[in-house]
């Protein structure tokens, strides 16, 4: 398997930026690596993304040098390694609350002795089997791998202290979408309450000397670097909008000189 330069880059210490696509498209993948992205996330969850038109996303984002994440749908091994075994390099778990949840989760990515992943050495991130002997192919996966997960409901930020105890996990990703909700505030991740919260649980995080991740509007991510978080990502919708919003509004400016 491929070296994962977004595990290198946060293993140092270093933020990472991501961008979120949720339609099939390996050629917006593509730009988005040329482009400079660290990563991009593949999302099954709630797009249109299968399995198999992920491959070609997953292999697009090898050859512009960002490092391809999935978010599957759900916290099952029948639905995280068919992924992982097309070359994705991590994946980002939703909706993971506790720590048996967490374990279940690596169980999933890694391979013996890290975990009980289904073995497959003659697949793409293998190279096929035709380059590298199994147990070398199931050392570098186990290392390469990135497990993010995503802390997305008030039990899962209760169950910090827990979580950050759970052996092979990279990064917790604080949802504030998702968590806005289950404090009562559905789509208002900028209420006071919520950013209390999402504030309270990165720095449980970034104590911990785990990589803290966190959603949050493009204006407040120099305050989130401050709090330690390190894993961010926008979406390509809003990547779309912000461009076009200003390209129309230069063209009809100079328009109306007419």
């Amino acid at each position: 398997m491929r070296e994962n330069t977004m595990k290198t880059k946060l293993a140092a210490g270093q933020p990472v930026f991501g961008s979120m696509i949720t339609f099939p498209s390996a050629a917006v993948v593509e730009m988005l690596g040329f482009l400079g992205y660290d990563w991009v996330l593949i999302d099954n969850e709630h797009g249109s993304i299968t399995i198999d038109l992920a491959e070609d996303m997953i292999r697009a984002a090898e050859y512009s040098g960002t490092a391809p994440i999935v978010r599957p749908v759900g916290n099952r091994p029948e639905i995280i390694a068919p992924f992982l075994d097309r070359g994705a390099w991590g994946v980002q778990v939703p909706h993971v609350n506790t720590a048996e949840e967490a374990r279940a989760a690596v169980k999933a990515v890694k391979y013996y002795p890290d975990g009980d992943r289904g073995l497959f050495s003659g697949g793409r991130p293998a190279e096929y089997g035709f380059n590298q002997a199994t147990p070398d192919y199931v050392a570098d996966a186990n290392r390469n791998t990135l497990v993010c997960l995503m802390l997305e409901e008030v039990e899962a930020i209760e169950n910090i202290p827990e979580l950050v105890n759970v052996p092979g996990v990279d990064v917790y990703f604080i949802g504030a979408g998702d968590l806005s909700q289950s404090m009562g505030y559905p789509g208002q991740q900028t209420h006071p309450e919520v950013q209390a919260l999402v504030e309270k649980g990165v720095q449980q995080i970034a104590a911990a000397g785990i990589t803290a991740g966190c959603s949050c509007p493009d204006n407040l991510v120099p305050h989130y670097l401050e709090l330690g978080v390190r894993y961010f990502h926008n979406t390509v919708g809003r990547l779309i909008q912000g461009a076009s919003n200003e390209y129309l509004k230069t063209m009809r400016s100079a328009a109306d000189g007419l």
